[in-house]
This record gives C-alpha cells, sequence and structure tokens, in this order.
C-alpha cells in the first residue's frame, strides 16, 4: 500500500505544471493570412487567422500582440527614440505621409469578441484578454482583419520607389517560454523572437509584381516563370493571387517589385537534399548581382558541412533598399542592399544566409542576447573569408602596396580594442538596446566571434566542430538559451567551462596583455597595432605671417588603440624669422571605471612669432611668446554606455612669456620711430579652474562651459552656454548666450595694464587671445586682411571696430549676450552653400552708467559663410546698432563692404567623428 502511495505521488508530481517545467517545451502558431497591397495607396489589407497552441505547463488569461507597424506611427515610439539615441533624425522629422500605422483591428478568440487592452508602454504591442482561460495542452483561433498603411523604409521594411518590403508586417503573438513572456516593441538596434509555426500566405497584388518571400510559392504557372524566364507570367488580368506555404518558421517576409528579375538554380547537398536557390534583383543592381547565385551556394556549401544540413527546402536573397545596414535576415529568405559589390557583396549574402542556421532554425531571443545569433554567425563568417579570401589573396588596394600595409586587415578589431583600451565597451551578454550604438556594431558581432574562436581554441576545433553539430541537431527548431549551448559545449569538452562562459559578463579583453615593442613608422600605420606601439614620424608644416613658411617634422605615438602615455612633438624650422618654433604635448592618462571615465595630466608647451617689425637700420626683428600649461583634466563617467552626456573638470596653468620691442629710436633720415631691438621675455601667469558640460545628441544638442580664470592682480569668471535647435527641414538654430565677471584683487593697479583681459562685446583680436589659445594667422596685425580675424570668445558681436575703442562693449565688470546663428531655408539659398544668418546683441557694465558712452544694447546682424564643418568662417555685418553706423560713417575708407569683414579659424571645430562616421574615438 505505501508503495503504491508513494508512486502515485511521483507521478502526479511528474504531471503537474510544475512536473512540465523540468523538460523542454515550446508554444506553436500556424497562421492563415490573406493579404492584398495597393501599390497606389500604398496599403495593406489583410485578415489573419493565428491557430495558438498553449504547450506549457500554465493556463494562460491573455496573449501579447505585437503590432509593429505602429512604431512608424508617430515620433514618440521606442522605435524613434532610439533611432534619436543613435543620431538618426530622419524619420523623427519625417512627413506624414512617410510614417506607418497598422489599424481596423477586431480580434476574436474562438468567433468571441475578445477584449484588448493597451501596453502600459509602447503603442505597438497589445493585450489580448481571453474570452475563456487557455489551461495546457489547449488551442484557441485568433483572427482580425487588420490595414496598414507601409512607411518609407527608415528600417527593415516599407515602400520606396515602386519597391516593397514586407517585413514585421501582420500582428504576431509574443513569445511565451519558461521565462514568461517577452513582448518587446520594434527596435531598428535589437531583433526579434518568434513563436514556431506554419504559414500559409495568400498574396494579392498586381500582376506585373515579381515577389521573393518565405516559404515555397504554391502558385505553379508564377513559380515556373520564376525559373525559366526569370519574370512574371504575362496574364490578362489586373491582379493576382499567390500563394506561400512555409513549415516550421517564426516570422514571414516578403519584397515585390516590378523590376525584379529572377535567377533560380538548384543546389544538392552532400546529405543528397536539393534545394531551390533564388536571386531576386533589379537591372541598377547589374553586373556584381549576376554572381549572387553562386555566392548563396557557396555560402550554403559551406554552412551545411560544418554545422548541418540548410533547414529549409528553399533560400532566396532580394536586392532592396533597407534603412540601415547592409541586410536582414528572414527564415529562407534575406535582405542585401542592392548597393553592394564584389567581395562585400559576397560576404553580407553569407552572413545573411548564416542566419538561416542562427536565428531561424536556432532562435534564440536576439533581442536579449545577440551574440547568440550575431556572434556565432559572425565567427562563421570569418572561417568562410579566411578560406575563399586569404590574408594577402586579394588587396584592398591592388595598386599600392604601401598604403595596403598600413591598413588594418581587420578595422572592427582595432576599434574594439580602442573601446577596451578606453573602458568603453560594455559585456557580449548585455541586451540589444542596452548596448552603446558604437558598442552593439561591434561587440555582439565581432568580440563574440572573438569569444567563439578562444572556445574553439580551449576545445579543440575538432571536438568544438562536433560539439556545434550537436548543438545545431539537438536545438534546431526551438529555443535555446545560454546555459542550454554551454550545457552542449561542456558535455563535448567533458569538463567544466565555467571561466570561458563567465568572460561573456565582463567587459576588456579576451585575451591577456602582451608587451608591444616599439615600431617607426612613416606617416602613420594602423596595421597589427596588437603586436606594435608605433612611433609615427612625418613632415610638418606651419604658416603664420611673421614666421612665414615652416616646416619640420612631426614626431608622435598617437595610435588606435591609445597608449596611457601619449606625447607628441612638432619643431618647426621658420623660413622667414630663421628661427626654431615648434608645439608639443606629452600626457598620461588612465580609465578608473568607476566615477570617472578618464583621468588625464598633461604637460604641453609652443613657441612662435608673434609681431614683427623693422629696425632703423632695415633688419627685420621678431617679437614672440612661449607656452608652457600643465594640466589636470577628470572626465566623469557616464550614468550609462548610451549616455550621451560628457563632463569634465580642468585645471590649467598657463605659464607664458612674451618679449616684443625694447624701447624706440628715431631715424634722423625720416623722423620715424623704430624699435631698436626686441626686449627679453617678460613671464606671465594665468591659472583656469573649468567645468563643462555637453550632450552630443543628435536632436537639441547643448554645452556649456563655466570657467574660473585668477593672475596678477584680477579674476574672471567666464560663462559660455550653447543650445542647438533642430529645424525639422534640416539645419537649425544656434542660440549662443555669454555672461563674464571681471574683478580686481588686491585693488586696481595704474602701472598694470588689464585691458586685454577684461571682457567685451565685439570681436576678439589676436593681440586679446591672453591664452593663446586659438590660431591667428596674424595675431598683432592692424591693418590689412589678416588684422579682420576674430576669435569665437566673449560677446561674439560680429564687427570690428578697434580704431573706436569706447564702441567695443568692454568692460572691467560684466559683460552679457545673447548670439542667433540659424542656417537658410533650401528655397532661399541653395543646400551646397553653407551660407548663415546671424544676430548678435549684447550689453554691459557701462552702458548702465550714467553719460554712458555708447547705448544700453548693441547688436549686429548678417551673413555668415561656414567652412569646413565650421573651421573656417567669415562674418558679414549687414545691420547693426547707430552707435556703430555713426562711427563708421566718419571713417569712408574704413566703412566699406570688405573692410568690415571678419573671420574666424576655428581648428578647435574640428571633430573626426564628422569626417569618419560613428567610431570610438
Amino acid at each position: 500500500m505505501l508503495r503504491t502511495l508513494i508512486l502515485c505521488i511521483v507521478l502526479i508530481t511528474a504531471l503537474s505544471p510544475k512536473g512540465f517545467t523540468q523538460s523542454y517545451w515550446q508554444q506553436e502558431v500556424n497562421y492563415t493570412i490573406d493579404v492584398s497591397l495597393n501599390d497606389i495607396e500604398h496599403t495593406l489589407d489583410g485578415f489573419v487567422r493565428m491557430k495558438y497552441t498553449n504547450h506549457s505547463p500554465d493556463t494562460l488569461s491573455f496573449i501579447w500582440i505585437h503590432c509593429w507597424p505602429n512604431a512608424y506611427k508617430t515620433d514618440r515610439t521606442a522605435f524613434s527614440d532610439q533611432l534619436l539615441e543613435n543620431g538618426r533624425t530622419d524619420f523623427y522629422f519625417s512627413e506624414k505621409e512617410r510614417k506607418g500605422y497598422i489599424n481596423r483591428l477586431d480580434f476574436r478568440v474562438d468567433g468571441t469578441a475578445a477584449r484588448v487592452e493597451d501596453h502600459p508602454r509602447y503603442i505597438d504591442i497589445e493585450k489580448i484578454l481571453l474570452p475563456s482561460p487557455l489551461p495546457p495542452g489547449g488551442s484557441i483561433l485568433i483572427t482580425t482583419p487588420f490595414h496598414e498603411k507601409l512607411p518609407f523604409p527608415f528600417s527593415r521594411g516599407g515602400y520606396t520607389a515602386g519597391a516593397y518590403q514586407m517585413t514585421q508586417w501582420y500582428p504576431k503573438p509574443a513569445v511565451y517560454d519558461k521565462k514568461g513572456w517577452h513582448e518587446m516593441p520594434y527596435l531598428d538596434q535589437g531583433e526579434f523572437y518568434g513563436e514556431f509555426g506554419n504559414y500559409d500566405v495568400h498574396i494579392t497584388l498586381p500582376a506585373t509584381f515579381v515577389v521573393g518571400a518565405t516559404g515555397v510559392l504554391q502558385t505553379a504557372a508564377e513559380l515556373e516563370a520564376y525559373k525559366h524566364t526569370g519574370h512574371a507570367p504575362s496574364a490578362t488580368a489586373t491582379t493576382k493571387t499567390l500563394d506561400y506555404h512555409a513549415e516550421n518558421v517564426h516570422d514571414f517576409a516578403w519584397f515585390a517589385d516590378k523590376r525584379f528579375h529572377v535567377a533560380y538554380d538548384t543546389l544538392q547537398l552532400p546529405s543528397g537534399k536539393i534545394i531551390d536557390v533564388f536571386s531576386y534583383y533589379t537591372p541598377k543592381a547589374k553586373p556584381d548581382w549576376q554572381h549572387s547565385l553562386h555566392y548563396i551556394k557557396d555560402a550554403i556549401r559551406f554552412r551545411s558541412a560544418l554545422i548541418g544540413d540548410y533547414p529549409f527546402p528553399a533560400v532566396s536573397i532580394a536586392a532592396v533598399r533597407i534603412g540601415s545596414g547592409a541586410g536582414m535576415e528572414y527564415p529562407g529568405i534575406a535582405a542585401v542592399s542592392a548597393q553592394l559589390t564584389g567581395r562585400e557583396l559576397d560576404h553580407t549574402i553569407e552572413h545573411e544566409i548564416g542566419h538561416n542556421w542562427f536565428y531561424a532554425a536556432l532562435a534564440t531571443n536576439e533581442r536579449r542576447y545577440p551574440w547568440m545569433d550575431e556572434g556565432m554567425n559572425t565567427y562563421y563568417d570569418q572561417r568562410y573569408l579566411a578560406i575563399k579570401y586569404p590574408p594577402g589573396a586579394k588587396k584592398l588596394h591592388a595598386n599600392n602596396d604601401w598604403l595596403q600595409k598600413k591598413i588594418p586587415q581587420d578595422p572592427d578589431t582595432v576599434f574594439l580594442n580602442t573601446l577596451i583600451k578606453e573602458k568603453k565597451d560594455q559585456p557580449i551578454s548585455t541586451s540589444s538596446e542596452d548596448f552603446a550604438s558604437y558598442n552593439y556594431d561591434l561587440i555582439p558581432y565581432d568580440k563574440a566571434a572573438a569569444w567563439m574562436r578562444l572556445l574553439r581554441d580551449s576545445l579543440g576545433k575538432n571536438t568544438f566542430d562536433t560539439a556545434m553539430r550537436s548543438y545545431y541537431e539537438q536545438w534546431s527548431f526551438k529555443h535555446p538559451y545560454p546555459q542550454d549551448f554551454r550545457a552542449i559545449m561542456e558535455g563535448s569538452a567533458h569538463r567544466d567551462l565555467d571561466t570561458l562562459f563567465h568572460l561573456l559578463d565582463k567587459k576588456g579583453s579576451l585575451y591577456p596583455a602582451v608587451h608591444r615593442p616599439l615600431k617607426p613608422s612613416f606617416l602613420f600605420s594602423a596595421n597589427q597595432t596588437d603586436k606594435y606601439d608605433y612611433i609615427n614620424l612625418s613632415p610638418a608644416v606651419g604658416n603664420n605671417k611673421y614666421d612665414g613658411g615652416m616646416i619640420g617634422l612631426l614626431i608622435h605615438n598617437y595610435n588606435l588603440p591609445p597608449d596611457h602615455f601619449q606625447f607628441f612633438a612638432a619643431p618647426l624650422y621658420a623660413t622667414n624669422s630663421h628661427q626654431w618654433n615648434g608645439i608639443g604635448r606629452v600626457s598620461y592618462g588612465w580609465y578608473p571605471d568607476k566615477k570617472f571615465q578618464k583621468i588625464e595630466i598633461a604637460l604641453s608647451g609652443e613657441k612662435f612669432s608673434s609681431l614683427s617689425a623693422t629696425d632703423s637700420n632695415a633688419n627685420n626683428i621678431f617679437g614672440g611668446f612661449y607656452k608652457i600649461t600643465p594640466s589636470v583634466r577628470l572626465t566623469l563617467l557616464p550614468s550609462s554606455p548610451r549616455s550621451t552626456l560628457q563632463q569634465w573638470i580642468e585645471w590649467k596653468t598657463f605659464l607664458i612669456g612674451e618679449r616684443g620691442p625694447a624701447g624706440y629710436v628715431i631715424k634722423s633720415t625720416d623722423s620715424l620711430n623704430y624699435p631698436n631691438g626686441i626686449g627679453k621675455y617678460a613671464f606671465r601667469y594665468l591659472n583656469q579652474l573649468s567645468y563643462h558640460i555637453e550632450d552630443k545628441r543628435i536632436l537639441y544638442p547643448y554645452r556649456a562651459t563655466l570657467q574660473l580664470q585668477q593672475a596678477d592682480r584680477f579674476y574672471r569668471i567666464n560663462f559660455t552656454g550653447n543650445y542647438f535647435f533642430n529645424y525639422s527641414a534640416g539645419g537649425g538654430m544656434e542660440v549662443r548666450l555669454f555672461a563674464a565677471k571681471f574683478g580686481y584683487l588686491g585693488g586696481r593697479s595704474n602701472s598694470l595694464d588689464l585691458t586685454s583681459y577684461e571682457p567685451k562685446l565685439t570681436g576678439v583680436s589676436g593681440s586679446e587671445d591672453y591664452t593663446y589659445s586659438n590660431y591667428f594667422y596674424g595675431r598683432n596685425e592692424f591693418n590689412g586682411f589678416a588684422s579682420q580675424q576674430i576669435m569665437d570668445r566673449d560677446g561674439g558681436l560680429k564687427i570690428r571696430v578697434p580704431i573706436f575703442p569706447w564702441l567695443e562693449g568692454r568692460s572691467d565688470n560684466w559683460v552679457s549676450s545673447l548670439d542667433l546663428t540659424t542656417t537658410l531655408p533650401s528655397s532661399i539659398v541653395p543646400s551646397w552653400l553653407p551660407l548663415k544668418a546671424f544676430w548678435d546683441i549684447g550689453t554691459y557694465a557701462g552702458g548702465w552708467q550714467n553719460n554712458a558712452l555708447t547705448s544700453r544694447f548693441l547688436y549686429v546682424g548678417g551673413l555668415q559663410l561656414s567652412l569646413f564643418h565650421n573651421m573656417l568662417n567669415f562674418y558679414a555685418p549687414l545691420f547693426y546698432s547707430s552707435d556703430f553706423s555713426s562711427q563708421l560713417k566718419t571713417v569712408p575708407d574704413q566703412n566699406t563692404f570688405w573692410k568690415k569683414l571678419s573671420f574666424s579659424i576655428d581648428i578647435q571645430n574640428f571633430d573626426l567623428r564628422k569626417f569618419v562616421g560613428n567610431i570610438p574615438l
């Protein structure tokens, strides 16, 4: 009796819901979809039937449904927000006609209307409340009509120029697995997770379209035409209906274009299995796409031999325009950018075909564990490329061996190592949406592939390959988690692999640091930076009005990844002043990764001529400066890797020596004063403490700097804030706010002239650049074009009135200004012409005194031409305060358009990322 009772208890436990959780299960959704395409309105109208079978041990009272086309409905969706975070405004500012949505949904469960609730956060997810609970083993039929307006292809799907890309286009239940529901919004960065099932899809569209889709085309006449003619069959009717059937897939995509040419062939795998191979491309994609069938078959042979047979009866590639990336995979079909050519096309096709193993068959949760899809797939990409394109077999620059040797074979590895060195990387196991955009391009792909190589090396190649075949065989058409993959690997290795798998959750390099010997390089080298620490040597040139042309040597160790200790030195010989000048810097930086992103101590120095004259004997003499600047900068750690906010605190001490004419003599022949020589260096110092905050977000970026300066007998507090307002049509308005407070330490001194340190409203000249922080061609010029150079500092009113110093708005108390700069509409100025309009207004303490010399407020407006990403700017004042105009009228030779022009050379605006894109610098 006791034995019988114990046996009953065991059986009840095994059959209970808790007992079910000990074994694998997954839900099943079988679809029948009828859909029609309206190529006039660019819409879909459809009806979907979903037979949902609950294989879980749980009773379900609701089902989450993804309605992902609603991600394109407004600029307030998770998709839109992520694009902005990743630096894209094209969707946010898109016109209503380019957005999309899905509506006219009427969910019914077994014919009974179901109550629907909106997701609390995402408008592209809805909850169906089941009229009756769905028990384990039960099935229901969910139906709904739907209407969809197709968006412009900002991301993976949509409509453009007669081409339709139907991806994430129908209502689809979220996955329910052992960890619960996985409802997720549509994102551009971050892929998907779907339930397996069978699909019967009936597509009605104009008869002239050619369609490539998931599954097998059941419409015989259409299929035969594709195979034998490469085009749609001729038809008398205006529309046609194409029937597709797909088994054991978790998504369905289709692509339609009247211009598609179809290339077809069959491929027999070593196992004897024969599959159909299709390539869909437009005439513009030729000639490289004529090789696409060959690329597809190479990829399938390679993967099938290493991992296991291709899982479906047909495979297709479609040349399309996609919003981001080079390609996107779906079961049995992939979209590849029509712009790709040659080796890049081969590589991309191989990668997207590879997703039929890692994504379509091994259906991991890609959103949560992108490395299990992209990383494994990239690992096999690298093995494929190593065989088909071995190093040195085909040069990137066949006619330039010298350049070839300096370019890395794998630039992504260089960028990845840079991220790791600067501790900006993230663990491989990070969820897709939590990666910084530059990390997403590198870590779940390249670093995860490197981890796979490490795993292979640990197991041995043969054992690893056998384990991967076992993983594929055991988990095909299922939802494996990392622990499932680990179990297969450890079972094959017959040992614990905790150390290796722990690396998935850690930042940093997968490999121990190695000593890199120094190696000289002419100009630069980015090749083999993991082996060598390059000392780069290159010619250096410079120029200013006094020294003339300068030539010398630039020596530096600025490499990727960066060294902790960095230096550069550029000694320059001046052809006019015949003296040695130059600039240099040494620094040491480290990355605490706690509170501070980086701490850097540095010492910089420079020496140049800053004036010239002729003495009474007609000899040229040159005055100049030297500057030595020790500094410490603390860069604060961002709140998250995806944050675009940057903050730093910096201390600098400027140690400056200056020398100029040492007295004047009168030459008897012409009774004029001439300098009798150049004196000794006069020394001064200035301490500067700065706090800078900047958000480089693509929408409404801003930056602000609060600065305290102190030197002999004075202090100065500066605040500069910049805010950019984006225009929906492109461009925008830059708003700059400036305020400064000047004060004396120990009282005024009549013997000490502090005029150049005092803030002012109008353009700051080279002689007023008291820290020598800007480049000036002619720093102490008062005539000629060189004298018209100004710098972006202080009040910023873009007008020069040096002959009327009382009009400059200078103050030994306070100054404040507002500067506006706006791009101009393309209807007024061609988009290729970087012409802007500016308006500056400011006030200062002296303007509010009794018997003030100027009005309280001074203003200037005009046009600005900005070249080389705002590194060279020209300013033309067109209207300004009467204070300026009335005085300028008294000097007609100065009151001309050309004499009122000014310009600035703003090398500090150089940003390498503007030229080379989103790289980790």
